[in-house]
């Protein structure tokens, strides 16, 4: 199934760069500004774009990483946190708050706050983007935790820890892992705005630099790999998600031989 898939997937892409060779050289639309796949993908035989790219992709992947990082990481500790001690309906609806703030919103305030710094200013923003987020699905995720197995598993013999373990929490997790492949994605689009908005390195730069010199092929391969990075963080993703699925739901279940006598 995961073969079909993909052929899918290749197939979907091969028709689309298709359908753009020949829109940008048979058609009206074929102009210096409206280069065709073939000509984005010779950028990547120049030694010097390469270079340069390399650079700034480095900036912009320490960046995002970095604030994704701590956002999920912060995320999920105080919403497990939060939960186990039953606070989660206290923070909830300032959690909701910042969850509704887009991301890019924080960038402009930022700024004012933090000044044009390198590496707080986007790492900062990341943050920013996965924080609220993530600890808003994790608040969510233990409040629609299923009662029922709950409350089988303990009059089952089971204890309040092994159900925190074994039920309530990869049950938690497993809702969670969607907002956080979202979020992963979301990081990277953040730090390339404020990299295109106020810094002078990353990815977001280097566009906003070919922009403004009308170098539209090597502005396109820049985003060709921004899009290639975030499908490849999706599919690293889907592969994690698919093993703690095996891990925690693939098993034998609880009510056959965790907790019996």
């Amino acid at each position: 199934m995961r073969h079909v898939r993909r052929c899918g997937a290749l197939a979907s892409i091969a028709v689309f760069l298709i359908a753009w060779e020949f829109l940008a050289r048979f058609t009206p639309l074929a102009n210096p500004l409206f280069p065709p796949p073939t000509r984005v993908a010779l950028t990547f035989t120049n030694q010097r774009f390469l270079l340069t790219l390399a650079v700034n992709y480095g900036y912009t992947a320490v960046r995002a990483l970095a604030g994704f990082a701590l956002g999920l990481a912060a995320g999920i500790a105080l919403g497990v946190a939060l939960s186990a001690k039953g606070l989660s309906s206290f923070v909830q609806p300032i959690a909701t708050i910042f969850f509704a703030i887009p991301s890019v919103a924080w960038i402009p305030l930022l700024i004012v706050w933090m000044g044009v710094k390198e590496m707080a200013l986007p790492i900062t923003a990341s943050f920013l983007c996965s924080f609220p987020p993530v600890l808003y699905g994790t608040i969510n995720a233990f409040r629609t935790a299923d009662r029922e197995e709950v409350d089988v598993a303990l009059v089952l013999g089971a204890r309040p820890t092994q159900v925190m373990k074994d039920i309530i929490l990869p049950q938690a997790l497993m809702k969670v892992i969607p907002v956080v492949k979202a979020e992963a994605v979301m990081s990277w689009k953040t730090v390339f705005v404020s990299e295109m908005v106020a810094l002078s390195s990353g990815l977001g730069y280097l566009a906003m630099t070919y922009s403004s010199t009308l170098e539209v092929a090597d502005l396109l391969a820049v985003i060709s790999v921004l899009a290639l990075t975030t499908l490849a963080l999706i599919e690293g993703l889907d592969r994690v998600e698919a093993t703690l699925v095996r891990r925690w739901l693939g098993g034998d279940s609880w009510s056959r031989s965790s907790y019996g006598p």
